[in-house]
């Protein structure tokens, strides 16, 4: 299945209750692109292992979209996995404010 990765640039939920997707990527060669994508009924979005609502995604977090060419031609994304909030630490190391340990990780 196709994918994208990147980051979520902009959420539009119409009146009528369309849902549409602004993807910022970087291609090969360092050329940044934006893609719209429109969420189906069926689309599942998810944060880890857990189903979450797309109001629940922040602007500028990071994402991995599957998607196929629906019926008008337009990007249909089939899911949204957005990186987890928290991160696990190792025992016995500290956690900075970002949620990345310090020093916990020495490369062995």
């Amino acid at each position: 299945m196709p994918t994208l990765w990147g980051c979520l640039d902009q959420m539009d939920e119409a009146l009528s209750g369309t849902r549409w997707i602004l993807l910022r990527t970087v291609l090969p060669g360092g050329t940044a692109i934006r893609i719209r994508a429109y969420l189906g009924e069926q689309a599942l979005i998810a944060r880890g292992t857990e189903r979450v609502e797309l109001s629940r995604v922040k602007v500028g977090e990071f994402v991995e979209v599957t998607y196929h060419r629906g019926q008008a031609g337009f990007m249909e994304a089939d899911t949204i996995y957005v990186r987890p909030d928290h991160v696990f630490v190792a025992e016995g190391s500290e956690e900075s404010s970002s949620g990345f340990s310090r020093g916990s990780w020495n490369g062995r």
